[in-house]
């Protein structure tokens, strides 16, 4: 067995070699030096402000949402078991060794699990503690309970992946995650008292030791585990690599949009650098990456701006919105350069025009929550208010700006 152990020692190192190698690409010196380490330290700074003074607008986070964002992040690992396709040639006849080197990985992706729940929970903890009142035995017995309503999750999660096919499969997890959500809502309230939360956290300690026994004896499901470890291990890195290879353009593809299904013309006069704006901003929001990565951007800058101190929430603004500007210029490119615009003749200074017409349409929806919230967080409603129609001037001035270079 201390070989047996030795082996996943071997994988577990070699998994995070591998890890850091990926994260190292995307964030080398330059982007640590500029952007992580002052967003770590700005984040601490504004961490340890709000244990000794509560800002105005957390009074008004729910308990719920501070539930729910703690359930979500006790939910978003993975159930890891480190086997490899090699295995097949030996470990998969020595029953020994395969259930060490499982039981090594569930125990570890079960570490991951509670880990999770702690940070989050950490980071919930000047809201808990200071809006609603919890205490500190309360909220340690809070981060177990989303401790193992996580470690079950995974668990559930991936047999029902395993038994059943895949459609019925997503539905099943679906239906799990949300009946699972309910009840972790509905027992970790502080106005449930300890007893609920007590038993339930009793309930989900006995789901889940089950679930690790139920996990170990399964047979017939080598070559399921294998792919989906290779899945989980180049997650990250599929996710960096399809930010960094090209992909051919998508213009052409025949498939309903979310958006601007069947809609008309967004400018009354049809030029030549109104129909290439219109183009541009109709294929961002048709197309799903974009649309999900606007969305993510939209919600990570308005939580920003609620958190950074008043000083800070303007040079934020102001910085993010030469982002904004410069992913609307390189998507704007990579329009121009599809196959079916190259074949009519466009002349340069539409591009440019183009361009410059469709990044004020493009700013909007993410600046109208930006602004509203960066105002009221500021200064109050009326200056929330006053910042909504920012977006379209800051877009306007962005896209000049940027059409020089």
């Amino acid at each position: 067995m201390i070989q047996a152990n030795r082996l996943f020692a071997r994988r577990l190192k070699s998994e995070w070699k591998f890890q850091y190698k990926v994260w190292k690409m995307a964030v080398d010196w330059t982007v640590a030096l500029y952007f992580v380490i002052p967003g770590l330290l700005v984040a601490g700074y504004n961490y340890t402000w709000w244990w000794r003074e509560m800002p105005a607008w957390g009074h008004y986070v729910p308990e719920l949402a501070l539930l729910l964002v703690l359930y979500f992040a006790s939910c978003s690992g993975s159930l890891r078991l480190f086997l490899e396709e090699a295995d097949q040639l030996f470990l998969i006849r020595n029953q020994r060794w395969m259930n060490r080197l499982k039981g090594w990985g569930i125990a570890c992706s079960l570490t991951a699990v509670a880990l999770l729940a702690a940070a989050a929970t950490c980071l919930a903890a000047p809201f808990l503690v200071r809006v609603h009142q919890y205490g500190a035995a309360r909220l340690l017995l809070l981060g177990a309970v989303a401790a193992l309503s996580g470690m079950l999750m995974q668990l559930a999660g991936r047999w029902i992946a395993l038994r059943l096919p895949r459609l019925p499969g997503w539905f099943a997890q679906a239906g799990c995650f949300l009946a699972l959500g309910a009840m972790f809502l509905y027992a970790a309230r502080l106005e449930m008292g300890w007893g609920w939360s007590a038993v339930w956290a009793a309930v989900l300690a006995a789901g889940t030791a089950l679930l690790v026994r139920v996990r170990m004896r399964m047979t017939g499901t080598f070559y399921q585990d294998v792919a989906y470890e290779y899945d989980q291990r180049m997650k990250f890195a599929a996710l960096l690599m399809g930010y960094v290879v090209p992909k051919p353009a998508k213009l052409l593809k025949r498939k309903k949009p979310w958006l601007f299904a069947g809609s008309r013309h967004l400018f009354r006069k049809r030029t030549p650098d109104r129909v290439l704006a219109e183009t541009i901003v109709k294929s961002f929001f048709r197309s799903g990456t974009q649309l999900k990565l606007y969305i993510q951007f939209t919600l990570a800058c308005s939580f920003a701006l609620l958190a950074l101190p008043v000083i800070v929430k303007w040079v934020f603004w102001l910085g993010v919105s030469f982002l904004l500007a410069y992913w609307i210029k390189m998507y704007g490119k990579e329009v121009m350069a599809s196959s079916f615009l190259k074949l009519f003749r466009w002349q340069d200074a539409d591009r440019l025009k183009a361009i410059s017409r469709a990044t004020p349409l493009l700013f909007v929806p993410a600046y109208v929550p930006a602004g509203l919230l960066l105002g009221w967080s500021a200064y109050g409603w009326w200056a929330g208010l006053l910042l909504i129609p920012a977006g379209w001037l800051i877009g306007y001035v962005m896209g000049e700006l940027l059409n020089g270079w």
